[in-house]
């Protein structure tokens, strides 16, 4: 299982750029990896949609093996709405 900590990308994650680079970054912790992928969103305050829906739209259709959990956002309900709306949870 391999965790993810949404932090290390900031506090506020917005736009598709921003999401299509953490991707990249993800996938030199990720790769080789075992397990599942959790994402961490403890201590980040805002996710906007265009990330949300680039970020995990974009690791769903390279991991497509492993499953993605999401941490940390119980703490915010901006950001458990806005996983909803881009119908990642």
């Amino acid at each position: 299982m391999t965790t993810i900590q949404l932090k290390k990308f900031g506090k506020i994650l917005n736009s598709r750029p921003a999401a299509k680079e953490a991707v990249l970054r993800v996938k030199q912790i990720i790769n080789g990896s075992e397990g599942n992928i959790i994402l961490d969103f403890s201590e980040v305050d805002i996710l906007t949609p265009s990330f949300a829906d680039e970020f995990v739209k974009d690791l769903r259709e390279i991991y497509k093996d492993k499953k993605i959990e999401f941490k940390g956002i119980e703490e915010n309900k901006l950001i458990k709405d806005t996983l909803e709306a881009v119908k990642a949870l």
